[in-house]
């Protein structure tokens, strides 16, 4: 019974792994497809984005849409929030699926982080060659976002690990009992 119990545990954790891999590997190519277009369609897009965040925006806040100011303002805040949040989905997956793979939470935490650092300066790297300028700044938004994303994870995985651990040691104490 135990090792039925045991391998129906390892076949849920491996559906997790490729679940969690899959996932990370749609987000990644999403970010580079993203990043493979040129400025103008990047702002194209940002743009219409940028329009319909504003309507829902003006029917609760006095919004100026020909304000030329605030649209520049509110297209550069966007954009930037957007590699916040891109690169804090691709750190949040990651680091769960190395947790899964790994069951320790620091290595999954450290090595997360730094394969999402490398992957935002390749990714601004690669900027270089459709026609926009590569911005450290962005660089750091993105660690950022991947930051936020690997810590909250890690505190989860934190949690859990600790609350199995005291399970297993009561567990354990009442066996000694017995």
């Amino acid at each position: 019974m135990g090792k039925l119990i045991k391998r129906n545990f390892l076949n849920k954790r491996m559906i997790l792994i490729v679940v969690l891999f899959s996932l990370l590997i749609s987000l990644v190519v999403v970010s580079w497809e993203l990043s493979a277009e040129n400025g103008e369609q990047s702002n194209q897009v940002s743009q219409q984005i940028a329009e319909k965040v504003e309507n829902c925006l003006g029917k609760h806040f006095p919004i100026d849409p020909s304000d030329t100011f605030w649209r520049v303002t509110f297209n550069l805040v966007l954009r930037k929030a957007a590699h916040f949040v891109e690169y804090f989905a691709i750190g949040t997956v990651m680091c769960a699926m190395l947790n899964v793979i790994s069951r320790k939470v620091f290595p999954a935490a450290s090595i997360s982080v730094l394969l999402c650092l490398m992957m935002a300066l390749t990714d601004e790297y690669h900027q270089m060659f459709t026609m926009r300028k590569p911005r450290l700044f962005d660089v750091y938004i993105d660690a950022t976002g991947a930051l936020a994303g690997v810590l909250i994870v890690s505190i989860f995985f934190g949690v859990f690990n600790y609350i199995s651990h005291l399970k297993n040691r009561i567990k354990e104490y009442e066996e000694k009992e017995i």
